[in-house]
């Protein structure tokens, strides 16, 4: 069973102690956040809401086009970091399922990399349709499966193949990796209309595999706690697959 609470406080608390080394990851990120913003037909004078804006990058992009861009997050040290790098960007502590916001005030609500980091994503998609106008968009990404990802695919099948056992202290949540139509069912039922789901492929170069090691392990959440609460020995084997 999965409790949603148990699930958002374990990112929330992941994420706040990531802040100051998320910087393996947003050179990846960063090359999907110029498609996210196409999607939702960012422009000039776009009202734009960017949820679970991390370090924010993708609502500095988005304010770049000319879009009168706000950002929240769950967590203070995110918050802290995007406001230090954009000062010119309210950036506000907020979760994607309780948006401190009120109704139809934004033409556009984009994510990156953050929807399979909520434990209730229909909520969320209940919340961003409250806070769009009519005729908004709605653009979010996530990681592809671990078979299409290798990134953090190589780390989940090393995980198995060492024989790792469950993780204590990790709450189970909604499945990072979900189909086309699953996607597409979730945002039909929470009243989105031309749903879409397009899938982006690209290389992205590392330079040994220390530096993929600890790059992975200082920037993700769950994957760091499923290897980091391992015994000594059962991280080298994970290590070593």
């Amino acid at each position: 069973m999965i409790d949603a609470e148990a699930f958002n406080r374990f990112e929330a608390a992941g994420w706040e102690e990531r802040a100051g080394s998320y910087g393996f990851l947003s050179p990846m990120t960063r090359r999907v956040g110029g498609t996210v913003l196409a999607a939702a037909e960012v422009r000039d004078g776009t009202q734009v809401l960017d949820v679970g804006s991390g370090p924010g990058e993708l609502a500095a992009a988005a304010a770049a086009l000319g879009a009168d861009t706000v950002g929240i997050d769950v967590a203070p040290s995110m918050i802290r970091r995007a406001a230090m790098a954009n000062p010119s960007i309210p950036f506000r502590l907020g979760s994607f399922e309780a948006i401190p916001a009120g109704a139809g005030v934004f033409d556009a609500v984009v994510g990156n990399f953050v929807f399979n980091h909520v434990g209730r994503p229909d909520v969320a998609l209940a919340e961003a349709r409250r806070v769009l106008r009519a005729g908004g968009w709605l653009a979010l990404s996530t990681w592809d499966t671990p078979r299409s990802n290798r990134l953090l695919g190589l780390f989940v099948d090393a995980i198995e193949a060492a024989g790792a056992p469950p993780s204590p202290g990790i709450p189970q949540g909604p499945t990072n990796f979900r189909t086309d139509a699953e996607l597409r069912e979730l945002f039909a039922r929470a009243g989105f209309v031309d749903v879409g789901v397009s899938h982006i492929l690209f290389v992205a170069a590392v330079a040994d595999e220390d530096t993929l090691w600890r790059g992975v392990l200082e920037s993700a959440v769950r994957i760091t706690s499923q290897v980091a609460t391992q015994a000594p020995e059962v991280q080298r084997a994970i290590r070593t697959e």
